[in-house]
This record gives C-alpha cells, sequence and structure tokens, in this order.
C-alpha cells in the first residue's frame, strides 16, 4: 500500500517536472525573443520610431527604484552635505562676505561650484573674493576640462579660474556624464580624468574623499551610479548663513547656485540644479561607495530564468483557465514582473546591487506572442501527417491535439 502511494507520487513528480522543463518552454522563449529582436530592429533602422527608440535607450531600472523610495513623501535630510545658494549674488565682493561668513561657521570641507573666468573690472572685488576663498578649510574649485574636437573623449585643455596663476589650490571638475547627448539623462559620474600626463577628479568624487578624510586616487572602476534617493539636502542662502552657523559646522558645504536656468539638468527624478546633482553623486560615494552592477552573462542568465518561468506560467493558465486565460496571463506576469523588480529594488537600496532586469521583462512581455506563433506551427504540423518528423515533433508537444477523426 504505501509502495503504491510512493510509487503513485514520484510518477507524479516525474511528469511534474517533465512539463516544467518541457522543450516547448524553451521554444516559446526562443521564439518572444526573435519577436523582440525583429522590433528592435525596427526601432533601430526605421526614423519613424526615433522617439520610442530614445525612450528605450534611456530608460534604466534605477528611475523606478528612484520613484519608489521617493514615495509617500519620506523625506530623509542628509547629515553630511548643506548647499550654499548664491544664484542671485554677482557682485564678487558681496560673494566674498557671504565666503568669509562661511569661513567663520568651521565647515569641514568647503566645494565651490563656481568658475570665475574672467578677471572682470573690479580689481578691489578680485582680490577680495581671492582673499576670501584662502580663507575656506579644505576648498576644491571648480574647473572644466576642454576636449579635443579632433579625438572625442580625450581631454587636451583645462579651463579654470583667473586667480590659478596666485596660489596653490585644488581643482576638480565639474563635467558631468550624460546619456544621449547634452540633452540626456544625468545618471552617472566619473572619478578621475587625465589631460595629458596629469590627473584630475570629479568634483563630488573629491569632496566626498576631502570630507571623509580619504586620499584620493584613480579607481579601477572610473564610473559610478549616481543615486538619487529619498534623501534632501539643507539649503541655505547667502543671506541667513550666520543663522544656520550650527548645521553647517563641521559639514561638507557645496557653494554655487540653485535656480540658475543655464545649470539645470534632466535627472531620473525630474529637472534639477548641477549643484544638487553634485551633491547627490558625492552622497552617493559617502554612503555606497560602489554600485556593483550585474554582469551581461548574469544578465542574460536571468533573462532566461526569468522567460522560463513566464512561459510555464502562461501555459499552467492555458491549461487549467482555458475560457479566461486570456486575462488571467495579464494577471500572472504583471505578478512575475512585480516580484522580480521588487527583488531588484530590495537589492539595491539594501546592498548596493543593481540588478539587469530590462532584458527579464522586455522578454515576458513577449512571451504570449511567441507562444501563440509556436501553437500555430504545432496545429499546422498536426493537420499534415504526411510530414512525418514535423508531425511527430508536434505530437510531442504540451499543445498538441489529435486531429478529430471524419
Amino acid at each position: 500500500m504505501i509502495m503504491n502511494w510512493i510509487s503513485e507520487i514520484t510518477k507524479k513528480l516525474k511528469g511534474q517536472v517533465h512539463e516544467i522543463f518541457h522543450h516547448d518552454h524553451v521554444i516559446v522563449v526562443l521564439l518572444a525573443w526573435v519577436i523582440a529582436a525583429f522590433w528592435a530592429v525596427l526601432f533601430v533602422n526605421f526614423t519613424i520610431f526615433d522617439p520610442v527608440s530614445r525612450a528605450l535607450s534611456e530608460f534604466k531600472m534605477t528611475d523606478i527604484y528612484f520613484t519608489i523610495e521617493r514615495m509617500g513623501h519620506n523625506v530623509k535630510w542628509s547629515d553630511d552635505i548643506v548647499l550654499i545658494d548664491i544664484t542671485e549674488q554677482h557682485d564678487r565682493g558681496e560673494i566674498a562676505q557671504t565666503l568669509q561668513q562661511l569661513a567663520a561657521c568651521n565647515p569641514k570641507t568647503v566645494l565651490m561650484d563656481v568658475i570665475y573666468e574672467m578677471e572682470g573690472e573690479d580689481l578691489l572685488a578680485n582680490g577680495e573674493l581671492v582673499s576670501a576663498i584662502d580663507q575656506l578649510p579644505q576648498s576644491i574649485l571648480s574647473c572644466k576640462l576642454i576636449a579635443s574636437s579632433e579625438v572625442q573623449g580625450k581631454f587636451v585643455d583645462v579651463l579654470k579660474s583667473f586667480f590659478e596663476p596666485f596660489g596653490e589650490y585644488t581643482w576638480a571638475y565639474s563635467n558631468v556624464l550624460k546619456g544621449n547627448g547634452p540633452n540626456g539623462t544625468l545618471r552617472d559620474y566619473t572619478i578621475s580624468q587625465k589631460v595629458d600626463t596629469a590627473t584630475y577628479y570629479s568634483l563630488p568624487y573629491l569632496a566626498a574623499c576631502r570630507y571623509m578624510g580619504k586620499e584620493p586616487s584613480a579607481e579601477k572602476n572610473n564610473k559610478r551610479t549616481i543615486v538619487y534617493s529619498n534623501l534632501e539636502f539643507p539649503i541655505v542662502r547667502y543671506d541667513s548663513i550666520m543663522e544656520n552657523k550650527a548645521l553647517i559646522k563641521n559639514k561638507l558645504v557645496m557653494v554655487g547656485t540653485i535656480t540658475e536656468e543655464a545649470d539645470m539638468h534632466f535627472t531620473p527624478v525630474g529637472k534639477m540644479a548641477g549643484m544638487k546633482t553634485v551633491a547627490y553623486a558625492a552622497q552617493t560615494y559617502i554612503d555606497h561607495h560602489e554600485i556593483s552592477s550585474m554582469s551581461s552573462v548574469v544578465s542574460w542568465i536571468l533573462t532566461i530564468i526569468v522567460c522560463l518561468i513566464a512561459a510555464y506560467a502562461g501555459y499552467l493558465t492555458r491549461k487549467y483557465s482555458p475560457r479566461f486565460f486570456i486575462y488571467w496571463n495579464k494577471v500572472v506576469y504583471l505578478v512575475i514582473s512585480v516580484v522580480f523588480a521588487w527583488i531588484g529594488f530590495i537589492c539595491f537600496v539594501k546592498y548596493d546591487y543593481d540588478i539587469s532586469l530590462l532584458l527579464p521583462l522586455l522578454g515576458v512581455a513577449f512571451i504570449e506572442r511567441g507562444r501563440i506563433h509556436y501553437m500555430w506551427f504545432i496545429d499546422y504540423c498536426t493537420i499534415h501527417p504526411q510530414w512525418k518528423r514535423l508531425y511527430a515533433f508536434a505530437t510531442r508537444s504540451l499543445y498538441f491535439k489529435p486531429p478529430k477523426k471524419k
């Protein structure tokens, strides 16, 4: 009795395993990716699809993660970085007074996200500005790397403020890294760049290193992800610095513009001032150091696993709910997408690991289309028994329906 019961369970398990790992699901996944590749070719080669192509190339799963973090107005305030807004200040003498007040508040590190390219006619104001900058503790000054027009990506010169010859200053570049050209989305920053034999560090990286007491160096992974989390930074106007002395003390303070339209950038969470993106990049390095990304090989393995799960789940809905499977499929695929997106979100937020989910979710979107074509092929082989090999293949399919006897 017991042996018969065990034998029956074993038989059912073998049948279930055979069904789960059936070749039909593999073929459905392959067809789904053939269809996806077909549409990808259309998007790339036909200008009519340019808006869709750009949207797909701009999309990243991290955009969803940042949106999830910011839901519910759950705002956290940075304990490390304070922003000083001098958007309305243009006179260098007045800016010098602002910097003197800032120095009196004893910040730990000060970053100047402004380049004074021209010397200007007011020599007295110029002198006051330089003198005020000299008083700033661990000051980092902004510069811009100039690329060669002949060799894209190779920097050949550095644009600095006019007072560069007057003293020994620490310079860091403000160049940003955008996808899809100058109007693209700002998601990443770089650690360092070479200009001839000299190494220059980026503003957020060098500021974070100075603040943490870390010696900067050219790191192996030069391109880093900016985490636009639900963190916000205290913003202090130039005319209320002394009132916020306690807030500024021992902090990493960034001085620049907040509402200057020319210095705005598109980010995954909306339009943002350049200095604020620098703050997010610096805070990312302070809190996370480095976001690890899934390799291409692991990403494809994950894609295959997710698509096979979706293919099998879709088969079950057809098997157990033949009348309403078209509705159940949408629910099932949505649940699969949400579950894996949530796993990706947890890995990103808790463990600083970015799981590439674009390909898996794209594959899931085309699974049912691949299944329809495969079922048509099986039906077509079924009604042509004279094609013996194809008919034999069709009989081994989960979707095989014996032809009705006349």
